[in-house]
């Protein structure tokens, strides 16, 4: 049954079955939280933790045990990892740029050095990154090669010089 609102400018518009569920479900809140106000949650094994979600519906089901037991020993596929070891990769680059740069402020060769060995280090981090593009699973998890010479225009940038 619907029951409309016919006052002048009333819009409202709702069925007797809605107003019973907000009624049931108001009855259930209060409920609950008279329970935790007793203390009747307070001795659940995960209390203050995060429920333990076992299920990815994103995950191939032929490879949840092998992902679970990774999981459960404090590891992740391969692909995650490297992806990780790439993000350390990436900023401990970045800091030993800034750090040349700071160090040869005013000795130009030891710069260019310094830049030469980041090209290289560059250079071979976005091999990887590559590499690593080629391995994971989906496009989302792609990361961006380094643009080497914005990163050292950046580094100039940051340091002043």
């Amino acid at each position: 049954m619907i029951v409309r609102d016919t006052r002048a400018g009333a819009t409202a518009c709702f069925t007797l079955e809605t107003a019973a569920v907000d009624k049931w479900e108001s009855i259930a809140g209060r409920k609950i939280r008279e329970a935790m106000e007793a203390g009747a949650f307070d001795n659940l094994p995960n209390k203050g933790k995060p429920i333990p979600i076992e299920t990815n519906p994103f995950e191939d089901p032929s490879m949840w045990m092998a992902h679970h037991l990774l999981r459960v020993n404090g590891f992740a596929p391969p692909w995650i990892e490297e992806g990780r070891d790439i993000e350390q990769t990436a900023d401990r680059l970045r800091t030993d740029l800034s750090e040349a740069r700071r160090r040869h402020a005013v000795d130009h060769r030891g710069w260019q050095r310094a830049v030469q060995e980041f090209r290289e280090r560059g250079a071979e981090l976005n091999r990887r990154i590559l590499t690593y593009n080629l391995k994971s699973p989906s496009g989302t998890f792609h990361r961006r090669p380094l643009d080497l010479e914005a990163e050292i225009r950046a580094a100039q940038d940051r340091e002043g010089f």
